[in-house]
């Protein structure tokens, strides 16, 4: 009996993180993918833009194009990975997984949508903001409290990771409008351009290994 207990493992809720180290490969690919796309950019900056297919396919900021759909496929893929903590978990962990789920789906699609431009355009980039920073600030602390009360494994880490995207998205955004209108240089608009979108897509990267790492092991 007591070599049963000394050898046993440790319990699921108490389980170390999974290794996430696997998002580096798609890490690489979002480098090489974002360097191209500040290439297409400055040189379209300075009137020297490529063919027009590679201008559309990498532009920064462009519905459909590479570096946009790239975030997308990130969140989506954190709301895969949510879906599989979902089954792999039981009682109130479930809900809380589902919210995460939740979460990444949307995030995803919006983003392949570009779905904050056109509320920017309908509602005003400032009613946007608000919007963002109220829902942020309310659902982020209750996610982490549930999470907590619920013995949610990796609910703190998930929760941090989720506030990164928060900033990244709402953030990041504010700074390449500041730049717009502060610089009339179209370079330094592509940087920051590129730096917004980067920078999301770093959130997303961040919040996918989070889930990875921290979602239920099957026991």
């Amino acid at each position: 009996m007591t070599g049963e207990v000394s050898g046993a493992g440790p319990s699921p809720l108490h389980a170390p993180p999974r290794p996430a180290r696997w998002v580096l490969a798609p890490a690489a690919v979002g480098v090489l993918l974002f360097a191209v796309g500040l290439l297409v950019e400055v040189r379209c900056a300075v009137d020297r833009c490529p063919a027009a297919g590679w201008s559309r396919f990498f532009a920064l900021d462009a519905p459909g194009a590479l570096p946009r759909l790239f975030t997308a496929a990130a969140f989506l893929a954190v709301g895969l990975t949510a879906a599989l903590a979902v089954a792999g978990s039981t009682g109130r962990a479930r809900w809380w997984w589902a919210a995460v789920l939740g979460v990444g789906v949307v995030l995803g699609t919006a983003k392949a949508a570009s779905a904050s431009s056109a509320a920017e355009q309908s509602g005003g980039r400032y009613t946007t903001l608000v919007v963002g920073v109220l829902l942020s600030a309310v659902g982020l602390p209750l996610l982490w409290r549930a999470g907590r009360r619920w013995a949610v494994r990796g609910a703190t880490p998930v929760t941090l990771a989720l506030t990164g995207c928060a900033v990244a998205v709402l953030g990041l955004d504010q700074v390449t409008a500041l730049v717009r209108w502060a610089s009339g240089s179209p370079v330094a608009l592509a940087v920051a351009t590129c730096l917004e979108e980067g920078g999301e897509a770093v959130a997303a990267l961040l919040l996918l290994a989070a889930t990875s790492a921290w979602r239920p092991r099957r026991t």
